[in-house]
C-alpha cells in the first residue's frame, strides 16, 4: 500500500498536527503508533480501544483499526473479550524483561553452536553486518543500528544451522511486544554506546572464525545484556515507573558480573 497521511490529535496545546506514514500496510502502521503508546504508558491497562474513536483520531476507517487490534491482540498488547470488545492488556518492564533474556538466551545457544560448527557463508554475511555497524557509528541513527544488529542476530541465529532458533526468535519477533518497543530509540543514542556494541560484535565475529564458542557466547552477551539494560532505562524513564536493573544482572559462580556496557546507558 502506498504511504497515506492521518492526523493525530492534538496533544498539549501545539493543535492538531499531521504524521506520514512509512509505506507499509495501514493495519501495521495504526498497530505501530498504537502499540508505543501503550509502551510508552500514554495508553493505560485496562483501557477499551473503541474502533469508532480511533478512526476517527487515525483519519483511517474502522477496517484498518479492526486489523490494527488483531496484531496487537498477537503481540500480546491487547486482549479481545467476546461481547466486550478490546482491552489494553498490562505490560510491566519484569515481562519486557522477560522477552529480553528470553531472546538473549537463544542469541547465546545459536552463537555457541555457529563458533563450534559454522554455516561459513553466514559467517561472511556477519563480517558484513559488523562492518555496516562500524559505518552507523558516527551517524546519529540509533533505530538504524538497532535494527542492524538485530540482523547480525538473526545472521547468527541462521549461522547456527538450527532451524528452530531460526523460528523461535522469528516468532518472538512477530508474536510479542519485541517489535512494537523498538518503535523509539531506545538505546545506541550515543557514539560511544554504538562504538562499543560494534566492538563487541566484532569480537563474537572473530570468535565464531576461530572456533572459540565460549569467548563468542560471552562477547554477545554483554552486547544484548547491555541492550537489554539501556533499553528498560529508557522505557523505566518513558514511563515513570522504578525498575531494579540490578536484579538482572548475571552473576557467575564466584559472585562476580561480567564487565557490560549497560553502565554507559545510565550516564548517558
Amino acid at each position: 500500500m502506498v504511504a497515506a497521511t492521518y492526523r493525530r490529535p492534538a496533544t498539549g496545546n501545539d493543535g492538531t498536527h499531521e504524521r506520514r506514514f512509512a509505506p507499509r500496510t495501514l493495519p501495521d502502521q495504526v498497530a505501530e503508533e498504537l502499540g508505543a503508546e501503550i509502551v510508552s504508558g500514554r495508553r493505560k491497562a485496562g483501557e477499551r480501544l473503541v474502533e469508532l474513536d480511533l478512526a476517527r483520531d487515525f483519519g483511517v476507517s474502522r477496517g484498518p483499526i479492526r486489523e490494527a487490534i488483531r496484531i496487537l491482540e498477537r503481540r500480546r498488547l491487547v486482549e479481545l473479550l467476546p461481547r466486550r470488545g478490546a482491552y489494553i492488556k498490562p505490560l510491566s518492564l519484569k515481562s519486557v524483561a522477560d522477552l529480553f533474556n528470553v531472546r538473549t538466551a537463544l542469541s547465546m545457544l545459536a552463537v555457541r553452536t555457529m563458533a563450534t560448527t559454522p554455516v561459513e557463508s553466514y559467517v561472511d554475511t556477519l563480517a558484513r553486518r559488523c562492518a555496516e555497524l562500524k559505518a552507523q557509528v558516527e551517524p546519529d541513527d540509533p533505530i538504524a543500528f538497532a535494527r542492524t544488529t538485530t540482523r547480525a542476530v538473526k545472521t547468527i541465529a541462521r549461522g547456527s544451522g538450527n532451524q528452530l532458533l531460526v523460528d523461535l526468535l522469528t516468532d518472538l519477533a512477530d508474536q510479542t511486544v519485541w517489535t512494537t518497543i523498538w518503535k523509539s530509540p531506545l538505546d545506541y543514542q550515543t557514539q560511544e554506546i554504538r562504538r562499543l556494541a560494534a566492538d563487541l560484535m566484532a569480537s563474537t565475529l572473530k570468535a565464531v572464525r576461530q572456533r572459540r564458542p565460549n569467548a563468542a557466547v560471552t562477547h554477545l552477551g554483554q552486547l544484548l545484556e547491555g541492550d537489554r539494560d539501556r533499553a528498560l532505562a529508557t522505557l523505566s524513564q518513558i514511563r515513570g515507573e522504578a525498575f531494579d536493573l540490578s536484579a538482572l544482572a548475571h552473576v557467575d559462580e564466584t559472585g562476580a558480573a561480567p564487565p557490560t556496557i549497560a553502565g554507559s546507558a545510565r550516564t548517558a
